[in-house]
């Protein structure tokens, strides 16, 4: 059977398409590990003891933190009297060729069913006048209940849409030319009371957490606005 013409001159579309995809994407793979970019600080000079609550170091499974592939990770219990939550922060320096996992992905996986999920604003010390947005997701396994309030920086943003989440994490190249970093931010506890709860004790955390997380993002990624005075001071914008 005779090819007609066009069918040639669209193979060769769909060649020429898919070997400058597989060379982008691999440039864009490599050039975002080559120039990582490193926090300001290492997340472990988080202080153990923040306001009222204290921390207790908690190391996770090496198989657990290789799948992750962050260049950093930060995971502690932290206890105010019978109170506790767990605070886990990643840090992914450059592009690894995926996006963070999300609790929504890693908590079913531990057996848990995603019972609500909402988007709600978040007042957090040391990231401007603007409450930052957040995920608030509720879980249920047997008769435990676990909530988990997260989000991410993303180039130093505070970008709480999950489809605007993967597709800055998967092309930041063609998202403001810069390859960044992602900041994941996660704290959960046990649902018990209320959601009311559940959110006052978030909150009264946040407070005393906020200033130090600022503290050890990239100082280039953070945007900046200019003072009463005149100076430049470092702020992360939230959308």
């Amino acid at each position: 059977m005779k090819l007609h013409k066009h069918f040639y001159i669209a193979a060769a579309i769909l060649a020429a398409s898919a070997t400058a995809a597989r060379v982008y994407f691999g440039w864009l793979v490599h050039e975002g590990m080559d120039e990582a970019v490193p926090l300001s600080k290492p997340l472990a000079t988080i202080p153990l003891e923040l306001g009222d609550w204290q921390g207790m170091e908690s190391k996770m499974d090496s198989k657990a933190q290789l799948k992750i592939g962050a260049e950093e990770i930060f995971h502690r219990i932290y206890y105010r009297g019978e109170e506790s939550l767990r605070l886990y922060i990643a840090y992914f320096g450059g592009i690894r060729g995926m996006a963070p996992h999300s609790p929504t992905v890693c908590m079913p996986g531990a057996g848990f069913e995603l019972i609500s999920s909402d988007t709600i604003s978040l007042k957090v010390p040391g990231f401007g006048e603007e409450p930052l947005r957040v995920h608030k997701d509720l879980f249920e396994r047997n008769f435990e209940k676990v909530v988990v309030v997260w989000w991410e920086y993303i180039h130093g943003e505070n970008v709480a849409s999950r489809m605007v989440q993967r597709i800055k994490w998967a092309l930041p190249a063609c998202l403001g030319g810069k390859r960044g970093s992602v900041l994941q931010v996660q704290l959960s506890l046990q649902f018990t009371d209320s959601m009311e709860e559940s959110m006052r004790r978030v909150a009264d955390f946040m407070n005393q957490l906020g200033p130090f997380v600022r503290a050890v993002l990239p100082k280039a990624e953070a945007p900046t606005r200019q003072t009463e005075d005149g100076r430049y001071d470092s702020v992360v914008s939230g959308r």
